[in-house]
């Protein structure tokens, strides 16, 4: 008998190959063989007519665990590769593509005894790992479990009214599953108030964590940076990375995330699977932060936008179209543009000298010539965690925890997740956590009690460029004084998850990129732009009214005596504000870069 095994695709060199059973038992035998980007699975059949091998991009994986069998007389060990690749839709789903969940295990019997195959299985378990968290190896790299880093542990913070309301079910179904099978360690609670994240963050224990998770949309993750730079190490604070899962509204972070790894425009559970899938990669990004000020005084950093405008008025206008998720967005878009208003207004700006390098030349890019609604207060379950806490909480469990009498493999993670129906329950423990069989846990990390003075002192690093609000602007800054419909001041790609309003925009490119639209234009011209945003190509149209300005600071003056200003989404008070950019000053979880959460 012979058996076909095909070589890996040219050029990509092979760390590792071998043979192995595959559980449940089927007698068929499969050859892997593992290159730094793909992991080849080939069914060893004699004399195949036709390519018997499927191709897992590790791109696509989240985790890999080693198993064994419940009969202690099996010397066999296992594998398991979690991965969630693109595939298409059934036909009563609709067209494109979706991600769904794979679990292949593998069976390694090739040796005499357990503890040799258990060796072959960590090995191969721990070569995938390192690749899909992007530490360096090679076919001459001594492969071994401790080339991997510690398990990373995350604090998730979690709006329950976001969006829909979905967090807390998404949450269940689609994060936790995927995030166990990436071996992260995490505690998860709810906010039950406006400003509780910020509360939470300004007293934790920085060391206990390698990452801060808003499972919200974009105003979670607005009061975790701005609780980071309230603390008195705010220096030190400020470095730890944030990360994103979007269950809001608008969820305009994560969609520069996934626009910027590469992927297909999605929303809803397709985008927050990406995300997920991102997240346990574990790769973080520099993110520029703009320092806010306004009249008053009031100081706070932004990693967003400021909006002044159509842009503002739909935002917060729409809140009582809340229940309706990003919908409301559309919904109030057609309705302001039924009663469609003009601002008056001073803008003025610092424009970047090296801008116009940073972004293509587009015909329409010019430069120019010279508060949220109360939330409910109910109980919650405040809490869930797979290590300790050391407040009275409900702690997570996977039911069904009981050895089965068959001899299957035992995973170290739950077998499903959101798409397939799910095991994680939450039940009250009332003494300490149901171990996972993964080895020791944090033993109660601290949380001390939030200060809950009302009162704001947001450190950071000093503005360069601002002079303060009641003195002009330098005289090195250009000023428009003119009726606008909208004013938009961007540094991310997407205004919404659907929205590309600077498609050329980098998370730490240094720029605030002020876009503005003139009066005059005609509500039809209006709509074509908001259109061609869902694509990112608004600025190839020939519109005079729509400018777009690379700068390092900016100041907006309102001259009309009524409207709303927003930084992030969040309503803020009416009058003079300004912005200045602070290059690279946080770090953003995106798994589509090198750097890494955790050191090892």
């Amino acid at each position: 008998m012979s058996l076909a095994l095909e070589v890996c695709q040219e050029g990509s060199e092979t760390l590792l190959h071998g043979e192995f059973g595959t559980y449940p038992p089927k007698g068929t035998r499969y050859a892997l063989s593992l290159t730094w980007t793909e992991l080849h699975i080939q069914r060893l059949v004699p004399k195949p007519d036709s390519d018997h091998r499927t191709v897992v991009r590790l791109v696509d994986v989240a985790g890999c665990h080693t198993l064994r069998s419940h009969t202690l007389a099996d010397r066999s060990a296992y594998f398991c590769v979690y991965a969630y690749p693109l595939k298409k839709r059934k036909v009563s789903v609709g067209a494109g593509r979706a991600r769904q969940r794979t679990a292949r295990t593998f069976q390694v019997d090739s040796a005499e005894s357990f503890a040799d195959n258990q060796a072959i299985a960590e090995k191969w378990a721990a070569a995938i790992k390192c690749l899909v968290l992007g530490i360096p190896i090679s076919s001459e790299t001594e492969i071994a479990p401790s080339l991997l880093p510690r398990p990373r542990r995350l604090l998730l913070l979690l709006n329950p009214f976001g969006g829909k309301g979905n967090a807390l079910q998404w949450c269940q179904t689609h994060i936790l599953p995927m995030i166990t099978e990436a071996d992260i360690s995490f505690n998860l609670i709810q906010t039950e108030r406006q400003n509780h994240a910020r509360e939470l963050v300004q007293s934790i224990s920085l060391a206990e964590w390698d990452g801060i998770v808003a499972i919200s949309g974009d105003g979670l993750l607005y009061e975790v940076i701005n609780g980071l730079l309230e603390r008195p190490d705010w220096e030190e604070a400020i470095k730890m990375p944030v990360g994103i899962l979007p269950c809001g509204s608008g969820n305009a972070l994560a969609g520069a995330i996934n626009y910027c790894a590469g992927y297909e425009q999605v929303l809803g559970q397709e985008l927050l699977t990406n995300c997920t899938l991102m997240l346990c990669h574990g790769a973080v990004t520099p993110m520029d932060l703009v320092s806010i000020s306004t009249l008053s005084g009031s100081h706070s950093f932004s990693f967003l936008s400021v909006a002044w405008g159509f842009i503002s008025d739909v935002d917060i206008e729409s809140e009582k179209y809340r229940h309706m998720g990003a919908a409301r967005f559309t919904m109030g878009t057609v309705v302001r543009l039924a009663s469609l208003n003009t601002y008056r207004g001073r803008l003025s700006y610092l424009p970047a000298p090296d801008g116009v390098a940073h972004r293509p030349i587009l015909r329409s890019i010019t430069m120019s010539a010279n508060g949220s609604l109360p939330f409910q207060r109910m109980p919650l379950h405040r809490t869930v965690s797979d290590m300790g806490l050391c407040e009275k909480r409900h702690a997570f469990s996977v039911r069904g925890a009981e050895p089965p009498e068959d001899p299957t493999p035992s995973p170290s993670s739950p077998p499903s997740s959101g798409f397939q129906p799910s095991s994680f329950n939450f039940e009250a423990l009332h003494e300490e956590l149901v171990a996972d069989g993964k080895g020791p846990r944090l033993a109660n990390p601290t949380m001390v009690a939030p200060n809950m003075s009302s009162a704001r002192c947001v450190r950071g690093p000093p503005d360069h460029f601002l002079a303060p609000l009641d003195q002009p602007v330098p005289k090195s800054w250009v000023t428009v004084e003119d009726d606008f419909v909208m004013v938009l001041a961007i540094y991310q790609t997407h205004l919404s998850a659907d929205l590309v309003a600077v498609p050329f925009a980098c998370f730490n490119d240094g720029f605030i990129h002020l876009c503005y639209v003139k009066a005059g234009i005609s509500r039809a011209a209006l709509i074509r732009l908001f259109l061609a945003m869902e694509k990112g190509t608004q600025f190839e149209q020939e519109c005079p009214y729509l400018i777009n300005v690379p700068v390092r600071a900016f100041r907006l003056e309102p001259l009309t005596r009524k409207g709303i200003l927003t930084v992030d989404g969040e309503r803020v008070e009416y009058g003079p504000i300004q912005g200045e950019i602070h290059r690279s000053m946080a770090n953003l979880i995106t798994g589509i870069h090198k750097t890494k959460i955790t050191t090892f």
